[in-house]
């Protein structure tokens, strides 16, 4: 009877709660139950195929009406077109918004069918916001071909949603074109499960992913040009003469180039958080030895987090800014003025009215902080301004005073003064307007933000560095297209630059993220301009994401991290031993960066030194007595050939000692033949090619006699 009752019940409950669902939405629960295990759920749009598209409206061109389909697991969809394109992508569009109730942390899943209604493919931004403050839960750049495609995605709600506060739907302003939509649903399953539980299916790509990319070639090319340089080692005995066969062992202990992450300073040198696993990955990220060589702090040298003092004292960030120094890894300051009211303290938006001010306010922050014990002379490069291109309200506050017609004078001012306090430091301007959102040449974000720079560099301010973010959410962006932005400004500004931010969002899967990952730094090591490249945290559990690029939360290394791995650490890095020739000269072309330089004869060691490799450079090392370098006098050898000697013929010597060794030694180093043990008398064979050569033979004594032959 119990079981009876109960039954009934779960009966009774299943049929309430897919009454009104039309068969799309039951083949949908049906479809995540077998395929993913997902159950239940509660639907935040209507579960009604023409009631989930009528919720829809769209601006900026002509959004037909529900029409009917057939051969689909839909049954209805509705076409938006475009004849123009707009001056944003948000130009135009269309969104629906939420009938239910959202609760702040619940897991939910977004489902829509779409595709291109033209031949071409389409490009939109699929996206799911906050409604008054358009604040991003998925922010999706994409192309879309003419192809039905059903795109999934799940996110976690940052807030509480009352209904018609969470807006869905696409901007589609980039052109003129044509996209459907149909099968649209918003799944709400509470805390019901963990966000790694859904599946993604967003067919994300980007141009030159193809593995026969033409890029690939080009940027290997650049890569042997720009990156490497060659070490030639002049090996001499006390006198001068050359010393061949020498072994010389270069091995690289940090590239020139830049690598590293945000961190923050609670969790290293002792400080409030301390993190032994943290503080090890960043001097050792790959587990082999190789750690970061760059470091920024995430907010502790931000003008609220410096004054506020968020995390740790101004001492404390001095303390970890040191700590990182002496274990040979720099630190980047990020960031001296972010000019909006909600990054500056809030005494600046209470006086906006007043400019001196402002002005004073700002100086003030400036000669604290690059002058501050642990920081001054240590941090030698600052993003000085951030984020300009869209951020005006500082200037807007100035424009129209004295001396500051747009405002953006203060720009110049700030520069100025930050030289003025400490001439040496790098002067950086940070921004994510153009690689980030795949702006190009053109567009109007993207010529503004080169039209800012344009006017401080017209000021006479040299710019020394332009910091790319590199925050990948939005959409994978084109590897041709992050070429054309890195030339462009290069051309126009001369400055340096870096990716200083980078990151990828949770709705890149792994396997993505590591080819995207290897790709983008892949085109950023090989061009001319990029001196670094830095992301925007590394571990999940320290993530402004929640979604660290290379370790998860049990610090188990992600694809992406091991790409990077392999490229800076293996691929890109030069670990090798040759030997010196007859003149004693032994050539090594390697990655630009710091190294060992080990030089040994008959296995001891008579040099070891570090050498910066930033070009071309010739080492000349001249080697202790105590190494072996004294040749044996001629007359405990009696020889039974000629010099110079015939191609092939015999080379054959006695000697007074028992020999150990008997080698003979080409131009290159390369030993071409070895006797070991010979005795008192032996022969070796002249090699064929003509040219020069080396008879070396050791002594049991560990002495060596030398001669050289010449071959005909």
């Amino acid at each position: 009877m119990i079981k009876k009752l109960f039954l009934l019940l779960f009966t009774g409950l299943l049929v309430a709660q897919l009454q009104g669902q039309s068969a799309y939405y039951l083949n949908l629960q049906a479809e995540l139950s077998s395929k993913y295990m997902l159950s239940g759920g509660f639907w935040s749009l209507p579960a009604d195929e023409n009631l989930a598209l009528s919720n829809f409206g769209g601006y900026g061109g002509t959004f037909g009406t529900s029409t009917t389909t057939t051969g689909q697991s839909f049954t209805r969809f509705r076409q938006m077109t475009i004849n123009s394109p707009g001056t944003e992508p948000w130009s135009s569009g269309i969104s629906c918004s939420n009938t239910q109730a959202i609760t702040k942390g619940s897991i939910c899943l977004m489902v829509i069918w779409v595709r291109s209604a033209g031949a071409e493919k389409a490009k939109v931004n699929l996206f799911l916001e906050r409604a008054n403050t358009y604040e991003k839960e998925i922010l999706l750049t994409t192309e879309i071909s003419n192809q039905w495609q059903q795109f999934i995605a799940p996110f976690d709600a940052d807030f509480d949603y009352a209904a018609q506060q969470l807006n869905f739907g696409f901007h589609t302003g980039y052109k003129a074109q044509s996209i459907q939509i149909a099968g649209v649903a918003l799944i709400d399953f509470k805390n019901k499960y963990t966000i790694d539980r859904f599946p993604i299916e967003l067919h994300q790509n980007y141009a030159g992913s193809e593995a026969n990319a033409a890029w690939r070639t080009e940027a290997d090319q650049r890569i042997e040009q720009l990156r490497k340089a060659n070490i030639m080692v002049n090996v001499t005995k006390a006198n001068g003469d050359p010393v061949a066969g020498a072994t010389v062992k270069v091995e690289m202990l940090e590239h020139e180039f830049k690598f590293g992450s945000a961190i923050t300073a609670n969790r290293i040198a002792g400080n409030n958080q301390q993190n032994n696993t943290y503080q090890q990955k960043i001097l050792d990220f790959d587990g082999k030895g190789h750690g970061f060589n760059e470091v920024v702090f995430e907010n502790d040298m931000k003008w609220d987090g410096w004054e506020e003092k968020w995390f740790v004292s101004n001492a404390d960030v001095a303390k970890a800014t040191n700590w990182l120094n002496d274990r040979g890894v720099a630190v980047r300051g990020h960031n001296l003025v972010w000019p909006a009211w909600q990054y500056l303290p809030d005494d600046m938006e209470k006086n906006k009215t007043n400019p001196v001010y402002l002005k004073q306010r700002i100086n003030s922050h400036l000669t604290e902080i690059l002058n501050y014990p642990g920081i001054k002379g240590v941090v030698k490069e600052w993003d000085v301004l951030n984020e300009i291109t869209y951020n005006e309200e500082l200037a807007k506050a100035m424009a129209g005073s004295p001396g500051y017609v747009t405002g953006r004078e203060i720009y110049v001012d700030i520069l100025k003064k930050v030289k003025e306090i400490d001439p040496t430091i790098k002067l950086y301007l940070n921004d994510y307007t153009t690689i980030d959102q795949g702006n190009l040449p053109g567009s109007v974000v993207y010529e503004r933000t080169k039209q800012y720079i344009k006017e401080i560099q017209n000021a006479g301010i040299k710019i020394d560095g332009i910091g790319f973010q590199g925050h990948i959410s939005s959409g994978l962006v084109s590897m041709y297209d992050v070429k054309t932005t890195l030339d462009d400004f290069y051309t126009t500004f001369g400055a340096r630059a870096k990716i200083t931010e980078y990151d990828y969002g949770i709705l890149v899967g792994d396997s993505l993220a590591a080819r995207f990952t290897a790709d983008f730094l892949t085109m950023c090591f090989s061009h001319p301009s990029v001196d670094g490249f830095l992301s925007w945290g590394f571990w999940q559990g320290a993530h402004w994401l929640s979604n660290g690029p290379y370790y998860r939360l049990d610090w188990s290394m992600r694809p992406a991290g091991k790409a990077v791995s392999d490229l800076l650490f293996n691929k890109w890095w030069t670990n090798t031993s040759t030997s010196t020739n007859v003149s004693g000269v032994a050539q090594v072309r390697g990655f630009k960066g710091k190294y060992r330089v080990t030089v040994s004869l008959n296995g001891k060691v008579g040099y070891v030194d570090t050498l910066n490799l930033t070009e071309n450079t010739n080492l000349v090392v001249s080697l202790p007595t105590s190494v072996g370098v004294n040749d044996l006098s001629r007359d405990k050898f009696e020889l039974q050939f000629k010099n110079p000697l015939e191609r092939g013929a015999v080379v054959a010597f006695s000697c007074s000692e028992a020999p150990l060794q008997a080698q003979l030694i080409g131009m290159d180093g390369r030993v071409l033949q070895q006797v070991n043990q010979p005795g008192l008398k032996f022969n070796l064979t002249a090699p064929n090619p003509p040219g020069l050569y080396l008879l070396r033979v050791k002594l049991v004594s560990g002495e060596f006699w030398t001669e050289k032959l010449l071959v005909q």
